[in-house]
């Protein structure tokens, strides 16, 4: 009698566990669905002909999908498998591959750039270490008008830097923060130096393989590339025109890798779980730069640093690209990180739409 009760008892138990499941899927197919509305109501509101959008909780890619048209010619949906250019979110990736060269002591933080990129001319005998340019704190300028579109291919970092290189510095090195994608692109000639691959092999190796990013590609425009969006930019009489045409190769480093989502995703995960990066590495990372007199900034090594009104620290990135606008927030603390990417050009909310989505999301662990 008493081994029947106790049977009895463990097939309630069983029967509750398989019901609370049950009852916890269902609340996270809720939110998801909730999470999928609102990046549906947000799109045209950004002005974006499609969008994807990827999820990760506990460290582990749980929802993605995708909105609208990758390809508004031709019809072609967007989907959690599109393409994009991620824009400067490729700084968080060279980051990583120059922080993995720190760790394995073929790289200083605090060593001149000119010691791995000798082609980079002296600056009236001021020194910009590796660690000015991941906190944009060289002085090194960014783009003038209209130099985001460059129809130029270079092969080389060397010819690559050509357009910036003899230009003045903007202030001493450490005393300001000013943004600058050109000064990330010299950090390809730290990795080429310091590792002897090329800065695309590399990546692959070193980065996204370990990561399982099988679709993120530095962007070489003859290439083809199954899923790729095309660009836009606002305007025309259905709200949307093709972007101009932009070459890549000047900024592999700070602007010019592509992928999809998922992929960020798993870039996330990875660095999450000591996969690319030791954990004190990644501390460093995610500590907010100083200048010179002591003022503490909201950049790290190579990743933007924010703390919101509940004292949550964030760890981000956006983007911003010819025909594309990217986000990546995380909460490394949590697990938790939301990508969006879009195909049109200053698609306005994208950060606040990916908070929008992570509250919605987060409570269906």
């Amino acid at each position: 009698m008493l081994n029947t009760r106790r049977r009895a008892t463990w097939v309630v138990a069983a029967a509750l566990l398989v019901l609370q499941a049950g009852a916890t899927a269902a609340r996270a197919q809720d939110r998801f669905a909730e999470a999928g509305r609102l990046v549906q109501d947000a799109r045209p509101k950004m002005g974006t002909p499609g969008i994807s959008v990827a999820v990760a909780l506990d460290d582990r890619l749980v929802w993605s999908a995708g909105y609208g048209l990758a390809d508004v010619e031709n019809g072609v949906p967007a989907t959690a498998d599109t393409v994009y250019r991620i824009a400067s979110i490729s700084k968080t990736m060279t980051a990583t591959a120059v922080m993995q060269l720190v760790e394995r002591g073929r790289v200083s933080l605090d060593d001149p750039i000119q010691k791995y990129v000798p082609s980079f001319p002296d600056k009236g005998g001021l020194t910009i270490t590796l660690r000015e340019i991941l906190t944009h704190t060289s002085g090194i300028r960014h783009y003038k008008a209209g130099e985001m579109e460059s129809l130029t291919p270079y092969d080389s970092v060397a010819d690559a830097i050509r357009i910036f290189k003899d230009d003045p510095l903007l202030f001493t090195p450490g005393t300001k923060y000013s943004y600058s994608t050109y000064a990330f692109n010299l950090l390809e000639g730290v990795v080429e130096s310091a590792s002897g691959l090329t800065f695309e092999a590399y990546l692959q190796e070193h980065v996204w393989d370990p990561a399982g990013m099988r679709r993120t590609y530095l962007e070489h425009p003859q290439t083809i590339v199954p899923h790729r969006a095309r660009q836009y930019v606002r305007g025309g009489p259905d709200g949307a025109l093709n972007a101009p045409y932009a070459d890549l190769s000047i900024k592999w480093g700070g602007g010019g890798i592509i992928s999809t989502v998922e992929d960020l995703i798993r870039f996330h995960d990875a660095l999450d779980t000591g996969k690319l990066l030791k954990p004190e590495t990644l501390a460093e990372m995610y500590t907010p730069g100083t200048l010179a007199d002591g003022t503490r900034i909201d950049y790290g090594l190579g990743w933007m640093i924010a703390t919101d009104a509940q004292g949550r620290r964030w760890i981000a990135h956006s983007g911003g690209a010819t025909g594309g606008t990217t986000y990546l927030l995380r909460d490394p603390v949590r697990g938790l990180a939301v990508a969006i990417m879009c195909n049109v050009q200053n698609a306005g909310g994208i950060a606040a739409l990916a908070r929008a989505v992570d509250e919605t999301v987060a409570g269906a662990r």
